[in-house]
């Protein structure tokens, strides 16, 4: 119960961040693709929360979700030593790298009880860096780090002049993820077709499309789930990944719908919990490719987490000896790309920590999909339940 408590806080967070990031690029005047990846925040976080005390900890624990403490910190460790243990895809199975890294100054060492427990419960491997004496040599060193992990996928994370001769450390979490279609669409029936946009013009896109007599789709008031489950191959694997693509009933509906699944988060468990497939008349579905990167730092703040942030009254003493710390940067990027073999998804999430002050659904017959206007999806570890990925798609034609 504990578990499952904690895996509803972080599909609710999913739906927060993406609201959140829905809105601010709205109110720049124009939509825009997105995607986050809140499993990776969650994981950066709680690596930040092991070396967190008094009011610090209990903002960071709250921000979570109201499961606790003890469930994310649990969570977080099923996920980086069990729910997402590196598979090869040498057996039909996704490729899935996961992987949680700690680079510390040599001037300001771990705490041994630290870096125990983040190595054992997070498989977070601790390395040295020379943010004092060279600290561009040691952003390089970290941003190979994540694009290694990420296959490539996620280049240049932590941006020039991110870390300095004040950097303390940088905690970073980095996922990779790559799965090929259970039932893949056929390129023969991929055909160019209108996605209407936002704005009520309209662009020339590729849709795939399938001719599966079923699949599994809900109908829900206002708007349709897709489940398009990844091949889980032939070995025995402790995951199961699908994708929900949510598609709201008129063109124009994906904020409502945003705020719809963002208010009532027992809405989306319901609707990730597709069992059964149904007729399916039309069923279209667009390629496309997202990549995203923010500065999370403003993002975070304006959920409510403000306390890291703050070079006086931030308490991370459960981290490192004799060095008071605060966070001055969270940055993020994800990429996701989907297409008729399958899907490509990769994330990144670094916290860089300073110096700080002085430390004081209704069955129907036949159902059509058409995925002809701006929709949100998930990318979701089934047996846990875990949402890897989420993101909107209001343009399939940009990156």
């Amino acid at each position: 119960m504990e578990l499952a408590n904690a895996v509803r806080d972080e599909a609710a967070f999913a739906m927060r961040v993406l609201r959140h990031l829905a809105r601010s690029v709205v109110g720049e005047g124009s939509g825009a693709n997105l995607a986050v990846s809140p499993l990776s925040l969650h994981a950066a976080l709680a690596l930040l929360g092991a070396g967190a005390r008094g009011a610090t900890l209990d903002q960071i624990v709250a921000f979570l979700g109201p499961a606790g403490g003890i469930a994310h910190a649990t969570l977080a460790s099923h996920v980086s030593l069990s729910v997402l243990s590196e598979s090869p895809g040498d057996d039909g199975a996704p490729i899935v790298r996961f992987a949680n890294g700690l680079w510390v100054d040599g001037a300001t060492p771990l705490k041994l009880h630290y870096a125990r427990v983040v190595a054992e419960h997070y498989r977070a491997q601790a390395r040295p860096a020379s943010f004092t004496t060279t600290p561009e040599e040691a952003r390089h060193q970290i941003n190979e780090w994540f694009e290694s992990v990420t296959a490539g996928r996620i280049k240049s994370l932590l941006p020039p002049g991110s870390v300095n001769s004040g950097t303390l450390a940088v905690l970073g979490n980095a996922l990779y993820f790559k799965g090929a279609w259970c039932s893949k669409f056929d390129p023969r029936f991929t055909r160019d077709d209108a996605f209407y946009l936002h704005t009520g013009a309209h662009v020339c896109t590729p849709f795939m499309s399938s001719s599966k007599e079923q699949q599994y789709i809900a109908c829900r008031p206002g708007y349709k789930v897709l489940k398009l489950p990844y091949a889980r191959g032939r070995g025995q694997r402790p995951f199961a990944f699908s994708m929900y693509i949510y598609l709201p009933d008129e063109r124009h509906g994906l904020e409502s719908l945003l705020h719809k699944l963002g208010s009532h988060p027992e809405l989306l468990e319901n609707s990730m919990s597709l069992m059964a497939k149904v007729p399916v008349g039309a069923l279209k579905v667009p390629k496309f490719t997202v990549s995203c990167k923010t500065n999370a730092t403003e993002l975070l703040k304006d959920l409510g987490l403000r306390l890291p942030f703050d070079p006086v009254a931030a308490d991370f003493s459960e981290m490192l000896v004799s060095a008071p710390l605060f966070v001055s940067a969270v940055y993020h990027q994800s990429f996701v790309e989907v297409n008729e073999e399958g899907t490509e998804a990769a994330a990144a999430t670094a916290i860089v920590g300073a110096y700080g002050a002085a430390a004081v659904s209704t069955p129907v017959q036949v159902v059509d999909f058409v995925a002809d206007h701006p929709f949100m999806f998930l990318i979701k570890e089934d047996l846990s339940g875990v949402v890897v990925f989420a993101g909107q798609v209001i343009n399939p034609l940009l990156s």
